[in-house]
Protein backbone atom coordinates (compact mmCIF):
# COMPACT_ATOMS: atom_id res chain seq x y z
CA UNK A 1 0.00 0.00 0.00
CA UNK A 2 1.02 3.57 -0.83
CA UNK A 3 -0.08 5.38 2.47
CA UNK A 4 1.12 9.07 1.23
CA UNK A 5 0.13 8.45 -2.45
CA UNK A 6 -3.54 7.76 -0.70
CA UNK A 7 -3.50 10.55 1.46
CA UNK A 8 -2.09 13.16 -1.07
CA UNK A 9 -5.03 12.05 -3.15
CA UNK A 10 -7.92 12.27 -0.79
CA UNK A 11 -5.83 15.68 0.75
CA UNK A 12 -5.58 17.74 -2.56
CA UNK A 13 -7.29 16.12 -5.24
CA UNK A 14 -11.05 14.86 -3.62
CA UNK A 15 -12.37 18.26 -3.01
CA UNK A 16 -11.39 19.27 -7.15
CA UNK A 17 -13.85 16.60 -8.47
CA UNK A 18 -17.59 16.57 -9.17
CA UNK A 19 -19.57 13.97 -9.02
CA UNK A 20 -23.82 13.37 -10.26
CA UNK A 21 -25.44 10.68 -8.46
CA UNK A 22 -28.36 9.96 -10.02
CA UNK A 23 -31.09 7.48 -8.39
CA UNK A 24 -33.72 6.68 -6.21
CA UNK A 25 -34.02 8.38 -2.96
CA UNK A 26 -35.29 7.95 -0.19
CA UNK A 27 -35.82 8.45 3.51
CA UNK A 28 -35.53 6.01 6.73
CA UNK A 29 -37.51 7.05 9.74
CA UNK A 30 -36.73 5.36 13.06
CA UNK A 31 -39.40 5.64 15.95
CA UNK A 32 -37.67 4.23 18.86
CA UNK A 33 -39.32 3.43 22.09
CA UNK A 34 -39.85 0.62 24.99
CA UNK A 35 -41.75 -2.34 25.33
CA UNK A 36 -43.10 -3.22 28.52
CA UNK A 37 -46.52 -5.77 27.61
CA UNK A 38 -47.74 -7.49 25.18
CA UNK A 39 -51.36 -5.43 23.45
CA UNK A 40 -54.42 -7.20 24.68
CA UNK A 41 -55.72 -6.59 21.47
CA UNK A 42 -53.36 -8.95 19.22
CA UNK A 43 -50.28 -10.85 20.14
CA UNK A 44 -47.69 -8.11 19.39
CA UNK A 45 -45.43 -6.15 21.53
CA UNK A 46 -46.75 -2.06 22.35
CA UNK A 47 -44.18 0.18 21.91
CA UNK A 48 -44.42 3.26 23.95
CA UNK A 49 -42.79 5.73 21.92
CA UNK A 50 -39.55 7.72 23.11
CA UNK A 51 -37.43 9.15 19.77
CA UNK A 52 -38.15 9.64 15.76
CA UNK A 53 -35.16 10.32 13.69
CA UNK A 54 -34.58 10.56 10.26
CA UNK A 55 -31.82 9.20 7.71
CA UNK A 56 -30.73 9.90 4.10
CA UNK A 57 -31.15 6.43 2.37
CA UNK A 58 -31.16 4.93 -0.90
CA UNK A 59 -28.92 7.15 -3.54
CA UNK A 60 -29.04 10.05 -0.61
CA UNK A 61 -26.43 8.05 1.51
CA UNK A 62 -24.45 7.77 -1.49
CA UNK A 63 -24.60 11.46 -1.83
CA UNK A 64 -23.43 11.83 1.77
CA UNK A 65 -20.56 9.30 1.56
CA UNK A 66 -19.33 11.33 -1.37
CA UNK A 67 -19.71 15.08 0.49
CA UNK A 68 -17.94 12.93 3.76
CA UNK A 69 -14.70 12.86 1.72
CA UNK A 70 -15.09 16.40 0.54
CA UNK A 71 -16.46 15.92 -3.18
CA UNK A 72 -18.61 18.30 -4.51
CA UNK A 73 -21.95 16.71 -5.69
CA UNK A 74 -24.73 17.11 -7.56
CA UNK A 75 -28.26 14.97 -7.30
CA UNK A 76 -30.73 14.01 -9.47
CA UNK A 77 -33.89 12.30 -8.97
CA UNK A 78 -37.50 12.17 -7.68
CA UNK A 79 -39.43 13.22 -4.63
CA UNK A 80 -42.49 14.32 -4.20
CA UNK A 81 -43.50 17.99 -1.66
CA UNK A 82 -44.10 15.82 1.22
CA UNK A 83 -42.67 16.12 4.43
CA UNK A 84 -40.32 13.51 4.29
CA UNK A 85 -39.24 15.16 0.38
CA UNK A 86 -39.08 18.63 2.13
CA UNK A 87 -36.88 17.10 4.87
CA UNK A 88 -34.55 15.36 1.90
CA UNK A 89 -34.04 18.66 0.05
CA UNK A 90 -32.86 20.41 3.31
CA UNK A 91 -31.31 18.10 4.38
CA UNK A 92 -29.56 17.05 1.10
CA UNK A 93 -28.88 21.14 0.73
CA UNK A 94 -27.58 21.48 4.09
CA UNK A 95 -24.81 18.80 4.16
CA UNK A 96 -23.51 20.43 0.98
CA UNK A 97 -25.32 18.72 -2.20
CA UNK A 98 -26.41 20.66 -5.52
CA UNK A 99 -30.27 19.38 -5.49
CA UNK A 100 -31.50 21.22 -8.12
CA UNK A 101 -31.42 18.06 -10.88
CA UNK A 102 -34.43 16.98 -8.05
CA UNK A 103 -37.25 16.19 -10.40
CA UNK A 104 -40.66 17.11 -7.45
CA UNK A 105 -43.45 14.56 -8.56
CA UNK A 106 -47.42 14.85 -7.58
CA UNK A 107 -47.58 10.77 -8.97
CA UNK A 108 -45.41 9.39 -6.11
CA UNK A 109 -44.58 9.93 -2.78
CA UNK A 110 -40.99 10.56 -1.69
CA UNK A 111 -39.94 6.80 -0.45
CA UNK A 112 -40.33 6.11 2.94
CA UNK A 113 -39.21 3.41 5.10
CA UNK A 114 -40.46 3.35 8.80
CA UNK A 115 -38.77 1.51 11.11
CA UNK A 116 -40.11 0.63 14.39
CA UNK A 117 -37.32 -0.36 16.92
CA UNK A 118 -36.37 -1.13 20.87
CA UNK A 119 -33.11 -1.41 22.11
CA UNK A 120 -31.64 -1.62 18.83
CA UNK A 121 -33.78 -4.39 17.32
CA UNK A 122 -36.08 -3.77 14.82
CA UNK A 123 -39.78 -4.88 15.55
CA UNK A 124 -41.83 -4.00 12.17
CA UNK A 125 -40.81 -1.84 9.07
CA UNK A 126 -43.86 -0.22 6.98
CA UNK A 127 -42.85 1.17 3.48
CA UNK A 128 -44.38 4.11 1.60
CA UNK A 129 -43.69 3.88 -2.19
CA UNK A 130 -44.02 3.78 -5.40
CA UNK A 131 -41.83 1.38 -7.88
CA UNK A 132 -43.16 2.04 -11.18
CA UNK A 133 -41.56 3.86 -13.75
CA UNK A 134 -41.02 7.58 -13.21
CA UNK A 135 -43.03 9.89 -15.86
CA UNK A 136 -41.61 11.40 -19.27
CA UNK A 137 -41.49 14.37 -17.58
CA UNK A 138 -39.04 13.23 -15.15
CA UNK A 139 -36.95 11.54 -17.14
CA UNK A 140 -36.69 15.01 -19.60
CA UNK A 141 -35.73 16.69 -16.75
CA UNK A 142 -32.92 14.44 -15.59
CA UNK A 143 -31.67 14.13 -18.88
CA UNK A 144 -31.75 17.33 -19.65
CA UNK A 145 -29.76 18.10 -16.37
CA UNK A 146 -27.11 15.87 -16.78
CA UNK A 147 -26.56 17.67 -20.50
CA UNK A 148 -26.86 20.95 -18.60
CA UNK A 149 -23.95 19.98 -16.62
CA UNK A 150 -21.56 18.28 -18.62
CA UNK A 151 -19.08 20.54 -18.31
CA UNK A 152 -18.63 20.75 -15.13
CA UNK A 153 -18.81 16.82 -14.15
CA UNK A 154 -16.25 14.16 -13.88
CA UNK A 155 -18.83 11.18 -13.10
CA UNK A 156 -22.04 9.89 -12.59
CA UNK A 157 -23.01 7.42 -9.82
CA UNK A 158 -25.81 5.42 -11.18
CA UNK A 159 -27.77 4.33 -7.23
CA UNK A 160 -30.38 2.04 -8.82
CA UNK A 161 -33.12 0.23 -5.22
CA UNK A 162 -35.56 -0.79 -7.86
CA UNK A 163 -38.15 2.24 -6.80
CA UNK A 164 -38.65 3.15 -10.06
CA UNK A 165 -36.09 5.94 -11.35
CA UNK A 166 -33.86 3.68 -13.25
CA UNK A 167 -36.22 1.51 -14.19
CA UNK A 168 -36.27 2.52 -18.32
CA UNK A 169 -33.84 0.24 -20.43
CA UNK A 170 -33.87 3.09 -22.57
CA UNK A 171 -33.73 5.64 -20.12
CA UNK A 172 -30.56 4.69 -18.72
CA UNK A 173 -28.93 4.13 -21.84
CA UNK A 174 -29.47 7.53 -23.02
CA UNK A 175 -27.67 8.71 -20.29
CA UNK A 176 -24.80 6.24 -20.51
CA UNK A 177 -24.77 6.99 -24.06
CA UNK A 178 -24.43 11.13 -22.76
CA UNK A 179 -21.60 10.25 -20.21
CA UNK A 180 -19.65 8.05 -22.78
CA UNK A 181 -19.86 10.90 -25.53
CA UNK A 182 -18.11 13.29 -22.86
CA UNK A 183 -15.69 10.80 -21.15
CA UNK A 184 -17.51 11.07 -18.25
CA UNK A 185 -16.59 8.34 -15.54
CA UNK A 186 -19.98 6.10 -14.94
CA UNK A 187 -20.41 3.77 -11.92
CA UNK A 188 -23.39 1.74 -10.89
CA UNK A 189 -24.72 0.01 -7.90
CA UNK A 190 -28.05 -1.45 -9.05
CA UNK A 191 -29.62 -4.36 -6.87
CA UNK A 192 -32.08 -4.90 -10.62
CA UNK A 193 -31.93 -8.11 -12.65
CA UNK A 194 -32.18 -6.08 -15.62
CA UNK A 195 -27.72 -5.27 -15.96
CA UNK A 196 -28.20 -5.07 -19.46
CA UNK A 197 -30.01 -1.80 -18.74
CA UNK A 198 -26.18 0.16 -17.91
CA UNK A 199 -24.76 -1.55 -21.01
CA UNK A 200 -21.20 0.77 -21.31
CA UNK A 201 -20.78 1.49 -17.74
CA UNK A 202 -17.07 1.81 -16.15
CA UNK A 203 -18.07 -0.39 -13.14
CA UNK A 204 -20.71 -2.13 -11.67
CA UNK A 205 -20.72 -2.58 -7.85
CA UNK A 206 -23.07 -5.80 -7.08
CA UNK A 207 -23.34 -7.76 -4.19
CA UNK A 208 -23.21 -11.62 -3.96
CA UNK A 209 -27.01 -12.16 -3.27
CA UNK A 210 -27.55 -9.43 -6.56
CA UNK A 211 -24.78 -10.95 -8.58
CA UNK A 212 -26.39 -14.37 -8.18
CA UNK A 213 -30.35 -13.31 -8.81
CA UNK A 214 -29.21 -11.55 -12.11
CA UNK A 215 -27.41 -14.47 -13.42
CA UNK A 216 -28.90 -17.38 -11.79
CA UNK A 217 -26.08 -19.11 -10.56
CA UNK A 218 -25.84 -19.92 -6.26
CA UNK A 219 -21.94 -19.23 -5.20
CA UNK A 220 -21.35 -21.90 -3.24
CA UNK A 221 -17.42 -22.39 -4.18
CA UNK A 222 -14.99 -20.02 -5.80
CA UNK A 223 -15.87 -21.65 -9.03
CA UNK A 224 -19.56 -20.48 -8.76
CA UNK A 225 -17.91 -17.33 -7.90
CA UNK A 226 -15.80 -16.86 -11.12
CA UNK A 227 -18.82 -18.34 -13.41
CA UNK A 228 -21.50 -15.84 -11.79
CA UNK A 229 -18.89 -13.35 -12.20
CA UNK A 230 -17.44 -13.97 -16.12
CA UNK A 231 -21.22 -13.96 -16.91
CA UNK A 232 -22.33 -10.82 -15.05
CA UNK A 233 -19.84 -9.02 -16.72
CA UNK A 234 -20.82 -10.43 -20.04
CA UNK A 235 -24.81 -10.11 -19.92
CA UNK A 236 -24.27 -6.34 -18.20
CA UNK A 237 -22.03 -4.98 -21.21
CA UNK A 238 -19.88 -2.95 -18.56
CA UNK A 239 -16.36 -2.35 -18.42
CA UNK A 240 -15.68 -3.83 -15.01
CA UNK A 241 -17.37 -5.88 -12.23
CA UNK A 242 -16.76 -5.13 -8.49
CA UNK A 243 -18.45 -8.05 -6.83
CA UNK A 244 -18.32 -7.26 -3.17
CA UNK A 245 -18.81 -10.20 -0.84
CA UNK A 246 -18.81 -8.90 2.71
CA UNK A 247 -15.99 -10.38 5.01
CA UNK A 248 -14.09 -12.19 1.57
CA UNK A 249 -13.51 -8.46 0.40
CA UNK A 250 -14.29 -7.77 -3.63
CA UNK A 251 -13.72 -9.94 -6.19
CA UNK A 252 -13.04 -7.88 -9.55
CA UNK A 253 -13.53 -8.53 -12.93
CA UNK A 254 -12.74 -6.89 -16.12
CA UNK A 255 -12.92 -7.54 -19.66
CA UNK A 256 -9.71 -9.50 -20.97
CA UNK A 257 -8.30 -10.16 -17.14
CA UNK A 258 -8.15 -12.85 -14.57
CA UNK A 259 -10.12 -12.28 -11.73
CA UNK A 260 -8.84 -10.43 -8.53
CA UNK A 261 -9.50 -10.96 -5.21
CA UNK A 262 -9.19 -8.05 -2.48
CA UNK A 263 -9.70 -9.24 1.32
CA UNK A 264 -12.01 -7.07 3.27
CA UNK A 265 -10.52 -5.15 6.39
CA UNK A 266 -10.15 -7.20 9.33
CA UNK A 267 -12.78 -5.03 11.82
CA UNK A 268 -15.81 -6.39 14.56
CA UNK A 269 -19.07 -5.77 12.19
CA UNK A 270 -21.92 -3.78 14.08
CA UNK A 271 -23.79 -3.16 10.94
CA UNK A 272 -23.68 -3.08 6.76
CA UNK A 273 -26.24 -1.32 6.32
CA UNK A 274 -24.94 1.61 3.35
CA UNK A 275 -21.70 -0.34 3.29
CA UNK A 276 -22.03 -0.97 -0.73
CA UNK A 277 -22.88 3.04 -0.73
CA UNK A 278 -19.49 3.90 0.80
CA UNK A 279 -17.87 1.42 -1.35
CA UNK A 280 -18.77 2.85 -5.16
CA UNK A 281 -18.66 5.88 -3.67
CA UNK A 282 -14.53 5.54 -2.36
CA UNK A 283 -13.69 4.00 -5.42
CA UNK A 284 -15.19 6.11 -7.93
CA UNK A 285 -13.91 9.24 -6.92
CA UNK A 286 -10.40 7.59 -6.21
CA UNK A 287 -10.79 6.18 -10.04
CA UNK A 288 -11.89 9.79 -11.16
CA UNK A 289 -8.25 11.10 -9.32
CA UNK A 290 -6.05 8.64 -11.44
CA UNK A 291 -5.74 5.78 -9.15
CA UNK A 292 -5.60 1.93 -10.80
CA UNK A 293 -8.31 -0.37 -10.02
CA UNK A 294 -6.25 -2.26 -7.33
CA UNK A 295 -5.54 0.60 -5.31
CA UNK A 296 -9.17 2.62 -5.93
CA UNK A 297 -10.59 -1.02 -4.51
CA UNK A 298 -8.16 -1.33 -1.54
CA UNK A 299 -9.42 2.23 -0.69
CA UNK A 300 -12.95 0.97 -1.12
CA UNK A 301 -11.72 -1.67 1.33
CA UNK A 302 -10.94 0.44 3.48
CA UNK A 303 -13.38 2.99 3.74
CA UNK A 304 -15.89 0.12 4.27
CA UNK A 305 -14.16 -1.13 7.00
CA UNK A 306 -15.09 2.24 8.59
CA UNK A 307 -18.66 1.92 8.33
CA UNK A 308 -19.23 -1.20 8.89
CA UNK A 309 -17.86 -0.72 12.66
CA UNK A 310 -21.03 1.44 13.29
CA UNK A 311 -24.82 1.12 13.70
CA UNK A 312 -27.07 2.11 11.29
CA UNK A 313 -26.82 3.86 8.02
CA UNK A 314 -23.48 5.56 8.20
CA UNK A 315 -21.58 7.68 5.56
CA UNK A 316 -17.92 7.90 5.66
CA UNK A 317 -15.94 11.00 6.54
CA UNK A 318 -12.67 12.27 5.06
CA UNK A 319 -10.82 12.17 8.32
CA UNK A 320 -12.08 8.38 9.32
CA UNK A 321 -10.45 7.21 5.78
CA UNK A 322 -7.51 9.35 6.51
CA UNK A 323 -6.78 7.78 10.15
CA UNK A 324 -7.97 4.42 8.41
CA UNK A 325 -5.63 4.45 5.94
CA UNK A 326 -2.66 5.50 8.45
CA UNK A 327 -3.58 2.61 10.94
CA UNK A 328 -3.46 -0.14 8.57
Amino acid sequence: MNKVSYIEKINNEFSKKNVLVIGDLMVDRYISGKVRKISPEAPVPVLDYIDKKFVAGGASNVVNNLLGLGVSVHVAGVIADDDPGRWLKKELEQNGAIIDGIYESTERPTTLKTRYTTKGIQLLRVDKEETKDISEEAKKFIVDYLVENLATIDAVVFSDYVKGVLKDKNFTRRLIGICKDYNIFVAVDSKTDCIGNYEGADIMTPNADEVSSAVGIKMETEEDVSAAGELYLKDSGAEALLLTRGDKGIAVFEKGKERADYPAKDVEVFDVSGAGDTVISTITIAKICDLDMAESVELGNIAAGVVITKRGTVAIKKEELLRAIDEV
